[in-house]
């Protein structure tokens, strides 16, 4: 009988929330130039030291980002210390990272192989490489001369002058003016805008016709267009400081970027235009249980307006729901290129073999094809447990308990007091069974 009471008592007690293990993440998988590589290292709980990032072959190192939150464990609030390492690409090419350790409380943490493709910056080559250009001149660039509706084009205003120039070309005091008011005329009324602020004006170098040109890029846009009225960029003036004659004024060529109707389809107002790519990643092995949560991401990557990448919200069925965890746009103003990361929660609740891409699927149109896909989801679960028919069953939800929380005091401090009590009789059953044992 005493041991009874005993096992029941130490049943009772209830049980401390395992804290999770850090884990170390690598990403993205493929990147450009001018972008960022990012080792991810989570820590859960107050109290953390850890290890320097590694070097990384073919990647220079970056700076450390640390940011700090919660999540719920078990039911209880647990810290989470997110550290992001950046590592800038330093060449072109496919680079094979193996796995290393990075020591959190004195205790390895191990990361996986991964394979990083960087490739050349798809967005710094424009298409009319072969225009006109003098000693000294205000050039405008497109990134295209036609594109479709919705579709994104690159618009840039630079200074160029001939490597092998003997002038003392300088920028005027106003020149940040000067290009504020530009920006106004440039900008078409048909299109949305996504700039990029140049702060400071950087110097690259391209070679025309066999001529070397030093370029300083003023202005730097992306317009997508919302119907078919072209985009006429006219003639734009600039003032620069001339060593001679003291100020020059510089005139660009006017330019047309013609659009295009999309094909025919029930949604052609609704699609994202562009090249995307879809990623997932799901949280532990394929095979789930009923009533445990589990956290799935979805990434759609490539050239477009990633304001307009959404999925469907209301996809939750008899089978499967899915809670909207989060959503991250990665994309600079004035590029093309970006992504948007959707995370979700997913509560299996009822046994059996789900394909995600019957819940998540993204309508485009392919610029290069011309023509209209859909990206569907890939990954598969396989659901084993009984069913859950109500919230009152739900063995780790998200959710699961809410609804008896109570805010009052006086019930706090009840259930502090019973702790205590169940212990204390923990503690004494103990004793006596020792005193009964020794007796014997």
């Amino acid at each position: 009988m005493s041991w009874r009471i005993f096992i029941f008592l130490l049943l009772s007690v209830p049980a401390f929330a395992q804290i999770p293990s850090p884990k170390i993440q690598i990403g993205p998988e493929r990147i450009t130039l001018q972008d960022a590589l990012v080792i991810t290292l989570t820590i859960y709980g107050s109290d953390y030291k850890i290890d320097d990032f590694p070097e990384l072959a073919g990647f220079e190192r970056g700076k450390r980002i640390l940011t700090h939150g919660e999540a719920i464990v078990d039911g209880k609030k647990v810290q989470v210390h997110t550290l992001l390492k950046h590592y800038t690409p330093i060449e072109v090419g496919e680079f094979y990272i193996p796995s290393f350790e990075i020591e959190v409380n004195d205790i390895p943490v191990k990361s996986e192989p991964v394979k990083i493709l960087v490739q050349e910056d798809a967005e710094t080559e424009f298409e009319d490489l072969g225009i006109e250009v003098d000693e000294a001149d205000f050039v405008v660039e497109s990134s295209k001369s036609s594109v479709f509706v919705g579709e994104g084009v690159k618009i840039r205003l630079s200074f160029y002058v001939s490597s092998k120039n003997t002038v003392n070309w300088q920028f005027p005091d106003d020149i940040g003016d000067q290009v504020e008011r530009l920006a106004k005329l440039l900008k078409p009324d048909n299109c949305l805008e996504s700039r990029n602020i140049i702060r400071s004006i950087p110097e690259r170098e391209k070679v025309i016709k066999g001529k070397k040109y030093l370029i300083y890029d003023l202005f730097e846009a992306v317009y997508y267009p919302l119907n078919t009225i072209s985009l006429n960029i006219p003639p734009l003036s600039l003032k620069m400081k001339k060593e001679e004659s003291g100020i020059a004024t510089l005139k660009s060529k006017s330019r047309i970027v013609k659009v295009k109707e999309l094909p025919p389809h029930p949604l052609r107002d609704k699609v994202p235009v562009g090249v995307f790519r879809l990623k997932e990643s799901l949280e532990g092995l394929s095979h789930k249980q009923t009533g445990e949560t589990f956290n799935y991401t979805l990434t759609v990557e490539g050239q477009g307006n990633m304001d307009v990448i959404n999925f469907s919200k209301n996809i939750s069925d008899k089978n499967l729901d899915f809670y909207e965890s989060g959503v991250r746009k990665d994309q600079e103003g004035g590029k093309l290129a970006g992504s948007k990361t959707f995370q979700y929660k997913v509560l299996p609740k009822v046994a059996g073999e789900y394909d995600f891409g019957t819940y998540y699927t993204l309508i485009t149109f392919n610029v290069q094809t011309e023509k209209y896909d859909t990206l569907s989801a890939l990954r598969h679960i396989q659901v084993d447990g009984n069913t859950i028919v109500s919230k009152n069953n739900l063995i780790k939800d998200i959710y699961s308990g809410i609804e008896s929380l109570s805010t009052d005091e006086n019930a706090i401090n009840l259930r502090s007091f019973l702790r205590f009590f169940a212990n204390f009789i923990l503690v004494f059953m103990v004793m006596v069974l020792i005193y009964i044992y020794k007796r014997k």
